[in-house]
């Protein structure tokens, strides 16, 4: 919609089902709960987050011509610097913890995967295909984010979580293979 790209029906039907399928999940299977905003407080931050990442892929289009290497410091230096009040105010309140061997390697993960790798490669997506159509995959990570609580803390599998699954994959297969031109 910002730069008027075309886009066809089969396009815009994936990326309606692939949004189904996270507010699938977000709901834990009752689409009634978005409308009474019974969603509970991670699901909430985590539909938030889907949007400004929008905007974050949005604002890509504009990066400068700098190497990866160079925009992940800036970006790493940013969220460190940004933190720092709050752990602060944490360390300050009495509310601060100091991690143990299992929440130091948590945080190994969180660094090296869904930080500083995934953000590569996002970055690098969307240098390949373009905002409009790499946006559309971060639908993903509500998806993903399930299937490891389910993983890794050993929450239950439903038939909502299948559906959702088969909606966000559904809905970028068709999106991706409508919007590819023809050679």
């Amino acid at each position: 919609l910002l730069y008027r790209l075309a886009a066809s029906w089969a396009q815009i039907a994936g990326l309606l089902m692939s949004v189904a399928g996270v507010l699938l999940t977000a709901s834990h299977g009752e689409l009634s709960r978005l409308l009474a905003l019974d969603v509970n407080y991670g699901d909430a931050i985590m539909m938030v987050a889907i949007i400004v990442y929008s905007g974050y892929t949005v604002g890509l289009r504009y990066k400068p011509a700098i190497h990866w290497q160079s925009l992940m410091i800036t970006l790493a230096a940013s969220a460190f610097v940004s933190s720092l009040p709050f752990t602060i105010a944490e360390f300050a309140t009495g509310s601060g913890i100091i991690p143990d061997a299992r929440g130091w390697a948590v945080m190994a993960y969180v660094v090296v995967f869904p930080s500083i790798l995934s953000q590569i490669f996002y970055i690098r997506g969307v240098e390949l295909i373009g905002a409009n159509r790499a946006g559309l995959f971060i639908n993903l990570v509500p998806i993903f984010g399930t299937l490891l609580s389910i993983v890794i803390l050993g929450e239950d599998f439903h038939a909502y979580h299948a559906v959702a699954l088969a909606l966000v994959f559904g809905g970028i297969w068709l999106a991706e293979t409508s919007g590819r031109k023809q050679v």
